[in-house]
């Protein structure tokens, strides 16, 4: 569960990184979103834990980054995603979070029944960032225009 956790807090900063490479305000509003729901999957997750009396178990480094990079292959970096290549940046949002739901859901076949709840809660979270980008992904390749995201509080 300490991946997962740590998973979460590297995909905020994740999306962080991708809300900086984009121009348009929408695009800006759904990323800066995503990024705030994946550090509230990583406090959730240490929330169910604690409750559960469960401690998270400290990983090695080599393990952590061996982790992470099934989720998050590519390096990102300031000028690696144009601003006009939004298209490009969906997509490899969208391969993200397919590594992610692929993630969990083989962490959860190895889990205890308590964890396996867990895991399958982390699958559900981010099946909808799965659809959030999908439907953006198909708005740009349509029409150009981002459909975006508008949280009911920013």
């Amino acid at each position: 569960m300490a991946t997962a956790i740590e998973m979460e807090h590297f995909g905020s900063e994740y999306y962080s990184m991708f809300k900086d490479l984009v121009a348009n305000e929408k695009a800006k509003l759904l990323l800066r979103s995503l990024a705030a729901d994946e550090k509230d999957h990583a406090h959730i997750l240490e929330i169910e834990l604690h409750n559960l009396g469960e401690k998270t178990s400290k990983l090695s480094n080599e393990k952590l980054k061996k982790d992470l990079r099934q989720v998050f292959p590519e390096r990102i970096h300031k000028n690696s995603i144009h601003a006009k290549d939004a298209i490009s940046a969906i997509k490899l949002g969208i391969s993200t979070e397919k590594r992610s739901i692929a993630f969990y859901t083989k962490s959860a076949a190895k889990a205890s029944p308590k964890m396996k709840k867990m895991f399958a809660k982390l699958v559900r979270m981010e099946i909808v960032h799965l659809g959030l980008l999908e439907e953006n992904l198909q708005y740009l390749e349509e029409d150009g225009s981002w459909y975006g995201y508008l949280p009911i509080l920013d």
